[in-house]
């Protein structure tokens, strides 16, 4: 009686171990490793056509499109769950000349600002196939559709062209204000990849969309009114907070659109003046990306009898 007892158990035993590898093995690819590249813009006080502004992608200026480069990391932990970690480097721009609306033309402001990016995001795979959609050379082919969202902090330095030079914006206080060069940012997007099967490691390649929702209104360096000369540290504060004296052709009359408008006849309350940007949005920016990642799962190798499991890096 014993005998068959210890034989049953030895059975069930080796039935569980064989259930746990097969469930295990089924989990698929877990730890992934990848690069994106592609084009970033920017959404703020530049942009837009004939209108004052306009949301969204409608305020673009794919004229001004520029980089973005990437490295992340990505981890499977649940069937349809993913978290990434992702370092950015990316370059936005926007200049008001190549606005055809006459008020953001002659105010003639420019900047563009290289942002560095680390952002933490958690990924929805709402599509993926169990099943590959087809075999190739002996390489399985899979898909997933996924969207994510999370927290992100940045570095960003707006500079503009001046005299001939590239110049640090934030230090000139062009409206009267010192704004930090970190901040934070709420990713969001959605993208998808395809994987190639190839035992213990796969190849994935993909396209992205990431939008950043930002806690500033300063990545161009524009946000308020102009500010009195005498509030700013410098000429060259004056000279970069006000560009419309370097433009020499435009309506008459139009230069009164911009700069100081003085004080009332007390001479201390402020006239009401001209708006330089528009406080009441922060920017955002924006990427597309081609990705390509390796991704790597649990294997099994045998071992004096028994099946011991190794991560392959």
């Amino acid at each position: 009686m014993l005998k068959r007892n210890k034989h049953f158990i030895l059975v069930i035993g080796f039935l569980l171990n064989s259930s746990s590898f097969v469930l295990e093995a089924q989990k698929g690819y877990k730890m992934e490793f990848g690069v994106m590249t592609g084009v970033s813009n920017y959404l703020g006080e530049i942009g837009g056509r004939s209108k004052k502004g306009r949301p969204w992608l409608l305020d673009l200026k794919l004229a001004k499109t520029r980089w973005n480069e990437s490295i992340y990391m990505r981890y499977k932990f649940k069937p349809n769950l993913s978290a990434r970690l992702a370092l950015n480097y990316l370059r936005i721009e926007g200049d008001d000349k190549l606005s055809i609306n006459p008020g953001r033309r002659y105010r003639n402001l420019s900047f563009r600002n290289d942002i560095y990016d680390l952002e933490a995001t958690l990924h929805w795979l709402f599509f993926d196939s169990k099943q590959p959609i087809g075999v190739y050379s002996r390489t399985s082919v899979y898909f997933t559709a996924y969207i994510f969202a999370g927290a992100g902090v940045f570095h960003h330095n707006p500079k503009t062209l001046y005299q001939g030079a590239w110049v640090d914006l934030q230090p000139y206080k062009t409206e009267g204000v010192t704004y930090s060069r970190f901040g934070f940012a709420a990713p969001l997007g959605l993208g998808f990849y395809v994987t190639l099967n190839k035992r213990r490691r796969a190849h994935r390649i993909g396209l992205e969309i990431n939008w950043r929702y930002t806690n500033t209104d300063y990545l161009d360096d524009i946000s308020t009114t102009y500010k009195s000369p005498a509030d700013l540290p410098s000429s060259t504060s004056v000279a970069l907070s006000n560009r419309n004296t370097e433009v020499t052709k435009q309506p008459a009359g139009m230069e009164k659109n911009y700069g100081w408008r003085g004080t009332l006849a007390d001479g201390v309350t402020p006239v009401n003046q001209a708006p330089r940007g528009n406080p009441n949005n922060k920017d955002s920016y924006i990427s597309v990306n081609i990705t390509y990642g390796i991704a790597l799962k649990a294997n099994y190798k045998r071992s004096k009898g028994r099946r011991i499991r190794t991560v392959h890096f």
